[in-house]
């Protein structure tokens, strides 16, 4: 397996319990109005329940601090959700969560439904496509990948968000070509840093599929038992805390350099 869990059940307990209990509280706070906007038939009322605590926590995580974007009026990040487009490519990334990916003879692919080239094709879409929009509807003059990708996190539950210390934690890991000062978001899949965004979720998805027992245990000995079902958020918790480089290597990659160069 290229992705392995390193760490004992132990370590992840202690590095989930270490992690700070605002930003579990946070994640659970915004997660369940996430979840019921994403699996909604129309993205409207949803929208409006969902925008209030959902630019409260992304202020909390950061934005409008320092070098961060600024975040729209609770007014306008509403009424972004409630376009169609991006609720169709939020709830299609929801319905397809990182245990149900994974990596076969070298090319990734879906488990319960189809693996295309178009079903593929469509999942790029829809990442790319919800990441851009996210970036002009909820923040302003966002360039970078790190908030789009945690408003992903919180509504969809999608993938660990590619902020400063989660990069160092999957550069200590062996994911190399993390280790930027900055990651701009990519237009497409086409470059290596576009490949990165949809590469990583196979190989955690092969991952958690593969250390399941561990990760059970791991996660019941912490106590925070909803991580259980958010393999997203499990791996953005681990990643975050190994990004302390004092802190144990959890998660590691074990294969070609470009980790990311597979179908």
């Amino acid at each position: 397996m290229p992705v392995t869990i390193t760490g004992t059940p132990a370590q992840i307990a202690a590095a989930i319990g270490a992690f700070p209990p605002q930003y579990h509280a946070d994640f659970f706070r915004v997660r369940p109005l996430g979840q019921a906007y994403a699996t909604a038939a129309t993205p409207r009322p949803a929208n409006a329940t969902l925008a209030p605590p959902l630019q409260a926590v992304l202020r909390s995580w950061g934005a409008g601090k320092r070098a961060a974007p600024a975040l729209q009026s609770v007014t306008q990040i509403a009424s972004n959700l409630s376009a169609a487009p991006l609720h169709a490519a939020l709830g299609a990334l929801h319905n397809l969560p990182i245990c149900r990916l994974t990596v076969t003879h070298n090319r990734r692919s879906f488990i319960g439904v189809p693996t295309t080239p178009a079903a593929m094709a469509a999942y790029d879409a829809h990442l790319f496509s919800a990441l851009r929009t996210l970036a002009g509807g909820l923040f302003v003059s966002n360039t970078n990948v790190t908030y789009p990708m945690k408003a992903a996190l919180l509504i969809t539950g999608l993938m660990p968000a590619f902020d400063n210390q989660v990069r160092r934690g999957l550069q200590r890991g062996g994911f190399s070509g993390m280790n930027k000062t900055q990651y701009l978001l990519p237009i497409n899949a086409a470059s290596a840093d576009g490949k990165k965004l949809t590469r990583l979720p196979f190989l955690l998805g092969q991952c958690w599929r593969a250390h399941s027992p561990n990760i059970t245990t791991a996660i019941s000995t912490s106590g925070c038992l909803g991580l259980l079902n958010e393999p997203g958020r499990f791996f953005d918790v681990l990643f975050f805390m190994q990004g302390v480089n004092s802190n144990p290597v959890l998660i590691s990659y074990h294969g070609p350099q470009n980790w990311y160069n597979f179908a």
